[in-house]
């Protein structure tokens, strides 16, 4: 018989239970970090082992421990983050300002579920520190567009608060959660988009304020931002390959190789499917993180979308805008054998954007017959020739970027292009990186006419480069790069298992370019010219390996600079097109275009379609999909139709109320004034329930097709 979730729940907290007592250190009473080699102490893995303790009866050892992590906490007012934590007990003082978030995140529900076996000092303790935290929270106000700390921020105000009886508190998280989501629907998805880490801890988040407020307004909102949050993952999820294919904002080692991860764990107890827990040798570990966590929490995926995660038809497109004020927009697509994803721009956090360095602007999953099942390509521009798990400690497994990019895609074909950031430090190289995983010795690899069968390999810019990759057919074209003055070669590399493609910009002696030290200033005339041109095809749509090399072959590539610093590069194959057009002085995207007409990306949209379901993200007041037709006012509005199982939601995310007309062939729903709340039509079922913060007074219903209308979970009579 099939486990369960709650079953698959207890499983995983069991075993983050069994790791977490192997890392116990008696002596200080707190869990070792395993990540840097258990010389270092953590009081997250604490506070979670204090769970497990509670749960076994073990009262003495959870008090010491929780005592532990509270000293850790900064009680002098006069310092800069008074109520913050440290993030490590070795740490000499707050280094880390998330450290309150993730420590409130456990705190507030051992007060929750266990102060009655904990001593009544201790519980004291605890709230004192709650309240300190939140004031700290409070003070920190982090940006909306780090949406991971920012719904924690927003968990913790709102739970927080309500378990110390402190309204200011609640009142912030409701605000700021209503700021959340607005600022969210003003783009289209979440800001920190496709994280194969932080979706899951944004979930996380946004269930327990459904499961734990006392409000039933702010839990309705809250579920609903679950729901747009499951919609995301859902849309990007690859069922056949068990991988969140790109682009990503944030992907760790665990993300752009596909190993395990949060996400993963996340996913695996709602679906059951063994391969999203598959061993994998293309990372150095499998970060597991959040076994407890995840095998606790009570997630509210609704079925239409578990159904997604599920099953999807191919071929599968999704375009979504995750910052429209700095036109970062996304687009996957999928086929049976593989997902090809990029980023238009690279990702920023903060007014202005500080951008970070762990994102993936274009990432490649296929798939392969071989253990572990699929093969991953990504890029990354990398100073002084750093590889994953090399370089400096921080950031080094996770190969971070180095360098900020544009992109342009049009389904199975993209252009990235790369620059420099600024840099002050010398370095003995600048280059891109590409980098496949999963190669193996037998796979064919063609540069032009010729076989590669030794390694290194010299390409020539504009040079052909077909890989055998699984079930896809991937042509890699580099393009010409800007010399700093070395002869910077193109050279493809394999070993152990990598395909590595690097186009460098330099190679030789560590020197400090002055030109490009602050992207500014005397000496600079724009940045380096570094792109590349992927194509990727199923092996079933070309005869054999030959058509597609000549299919490679036959494609036209302009690459032009303007007096302007404009650089402007079109990839012509077969009868399509795409164009990508952007400034070297300041790496700004100017124009993209697909077969020569400019591509408008989706600002304040998302859209993802198969042959069977449509999801759309719109202000329009008339939006079409498949047999579902909305008419109404204007104003944000997600609807989602699968005509196959003849299931229709419509959310309104604002509290604005929407005159709404919500028609299929068989039914037709008018709805006066829906405020925030969703409408949700099953037609298989004949029921229609709505959920909303303010009760709409008039809904009419006409059609055969439904016989049950439920609003706010109470049966209304048909009209």
């Amino acid at each position: 018989m099939t486990a369960t979730p709650d079953e698959r729940g207890a499983q995983l907290f069991d075993e983050g239970a069994r790791v977490l007592a192997t890392l116990w250190d008696d002596e200080v009473a707190m869990v070792r970090d395993k990540e840097h080699g258990g010389d270092f102490h953590t009081p997250r893995g604490t506070l979670a082992y204090a769970q497990v303790l509670l749960r076994d009866g073990d009262t003495a050892r959870a008090e010491r421990a929780i005592r532990s992590v509270l000293a850790l906490q900064e009680t002098r007012p006069q310092d800069a983050h008074y109520g913050n934590f440290r993030w490590r007990l070795e740490d000499p003082c707050v280094t880390d300002l998330n450290g309150v978030e993730f420590m409130l995140d456990q705190l507030i529900p051992l007060v929750r579920e266990h102060a009655g076996a904990l001593p009544d000092d201790l519980v004291e303790s605890i709230r004192a520190a709650i309240a300190l935290g939140l004031a700290e929270i409070d003070r920190l106000d982090v940006h909306l567009s780090y949406t991971n700390i920012a719904l924690s921020d927003i968990a913790n105000s709102v739970l927080g608060g309500e378990l110390l009886g402190d309204p200011r508190y609640v009142e912030r998280g409701a605000r700021r959660l209503d700021e959340w989501i607005a600022f969210t629907i003003a783009s289209g998805a979440p800001h920190e988009f496709n994280s194969a880490t932080y979706m899951a801890v944004d979930i996380l988040r946004v269930a327990a304020i459904v499961e734990h407020t006392r409000n039933p307004r702010i839990a309705l909102k809250a579920l609903i931002a679950e729901e747009r949050l499951w919609l995301h993952v859902a849309a990007h999820y690859h069922p056949k390959l068990a991988q969140l294919a790109g682009a990503h904002s944030r992907s760790y080692f665990d993300g752009w190789s596909g190993a395990g991860g949060l996400l993963k764990l996340m996913l695996w107890k709602l679906l059951g499917d063994d391969d999203l827990r598959r061993a994998t040798p293309y990372a150095s570990r499998s970060r597991e993180e959040g076994h407890l966590d995840i095998g606790l929490a009570r997630l509210h995926c609704p079925d239409y979308v578990e159904r997604w995660l599920r099953e999807k038809r191919f071929p599968f497109e999704v375009r979504e805008t995750a910052d429209a004020t700095r036109g970062v927009d996304i687009t996957t697509y999928m086929t049976p054998g593989f997902a090809l994803g990029t980023a238009s721009r690279s990702y920023g956090v903060g007014e202005p954007p500080e951008q970070w360095p762990a994102f993936d602007s274009v990432h490649l999953y296929v798939k392969r017959r071989a253990d572990p099942g699929y093969g991953a390509l990504y890029a990354r521009y990398v100073i002084n020739d750093k590889v994953p798990g090399a370089g400096d400690a921080h950031g080094a497994d996770d190969h971070w970027e180095e360098g900020r990019h544009v992109a342009v895609q049009h389904r199975n074909r993209a252009i990235v292009a790369y620059g420099l950031l600024p840099r002050i430090r010398p370095a003995h190289s600048y280059k891109l990186s590409i980098r496949m995983l999963g190669i193996s010795a037998e796979d064919e690899i063609w540069i032009g006419e010729r076989r590669v069968d030794a390694s290194p390999a010299v390409v020539a810019a504009g040079e052909r480069i077909v890989v055998v990759a699984g079930d896809a057919y991937v042509a890699l074209i580099p393009l010409e790069q800007t010399d700093m003055g070395s002869d910077g070669p193109i050279e493809l590399r394999f070993a152990d298992g990598v395909l590595t493609l690097d186009i460098y910009n330099y190679r030789g002696p560590a020197k400090t370019f002055w030109e490009y030290r602050s992207q500014g200033g005397p000496f600079y005339k724009g940045n380096v010219r570094n792109a590349f041109v992927i194509e990727v095809a199923e092996q079933t749509a070309f005869a054999n390996l030959t058509a597609f090399r000549r299919h490679a072959a036959e494609s036209r590539i302009t690459d032009t600079v303007d007096g302007g610093y404009v650089r402007d590069i079109t990839y012509e194959s077969g009868e399509s097109s795409i164009s990508l057009s952007y400034s070297l002085w300041d790496m700004q995207l100017l124009e993209r275009r697909i077969d020569g007409v400019p591509y408008e990306p989706p600002s304040a949209r998302a859209g993802a379609h198969d042959a069977g379901s449509q999801l759309e993200q719109t202000s329009a007041s008339s939006v079409t999909l498949g047999r579902a037709e909305l008419l109404g006012d204007f104003g944000p509005k997600w609807l989602f139709a699968d005509d196959d199982s003849r299931r229709y939601i419509l959310i309104n995310p604002t509290d604005d109320a929407l005159l709404v007309r919500l028609t299929t062939p068989d039914t037709v729903i008018d709805c006066d004034a829906l405020a925030f709340g969703r409408i949700d039509l099953d037609e298989v079922a004949g029921t229609i329930r709505i959920e909303t913060t303010d009760t709409p007074a008039a809904i009419t219903v006409t059609g055969a097709a439904v016989s049950r209308l439920i609003v706010n979970g109470e049966e209304r009579t048909l009209r």
